[in-house]
């Protein structure tokens, strides 16, 4: 079997094997490359509540439960605590409700993962176990692998020796003048 020919049946199969993967990846990309413009891992939760105003006094566990249940989050109770500004501080899961009697307000700010994102940006990062790590790693070779075989399936003027070559320099020109101008 000729090399060329090997290169293509190769280039073609670890193409599509590592076609999810990589779109997992590109997806993650764009979204972990956008945070500072937003989070790609958690989204907020905020709601006010307007209640009865009522001098200060410390309130119990029951007391606390039904304030949150008048949230339309359905915050989940863990404990609650009382601080020198007259503030009662319920702590829930994800999050926390900042309740002041006297002004008859409760504040609800929870942090959610988002549903997708947060598990494939976990991904991404290599965040995970080791054995992903080493699948991660895989990927990698796989992806030099096909970059490079690429550079050998075509003959004439479409080939690594004519217009490839320019657009390959392109290639390599470019993320080098932003390491080279942007990158201190």
């Amino acid at each position: 079997m000729k090399i060329r020919r090997l290169l293509r049946i190769l280039h073609r199969d670890f193409g599509y094997f590592i076609t999810g993967m990589l779109l997992i990846y590109a997806i993650s990309g764009i979204a972990i490359n956008h945070r500072k413009d937003w989070n790609p891992d958690y989204y907020a939760i905020s709601e006010t509540i307007d209640l009865p105003t009522q001098a200060w006094s410390e309130l119990s566990e029951a007391e606390v439960q039904q304030i949150l249940k008048k949230f339309e989050a359905q915050p989940v109770y863990k404990k609650h605590i009382f601080s020198q500004q007259e503030l009662v501080k319920v702590f829930v899961e994800n999050g926390m409700v900042i309740y002041n009697p006297l002004a008859g307000k409760a504040e609800l700010e929870l942090l959610m993962r988002r549903p997708v994102l947060y598990h494939i940006n976990k991904l991404h990062m290599a965040a995970t176990t080791k054995a992903w790590v080493w699948v991660s790693d895989i990927l990698s070779v796989i992806l030099i692998f096909v970059a490079i075989s690429g550079l050998f399936l075509l003959k004439g003027k479409h080939s690594i020796t004519r217009r490839g070559l320019w657009l390959t320099l392109a290639g390599f020109i470019i993320p080098l003048f932003f390491l080279i101008f942007y990158i201190s």
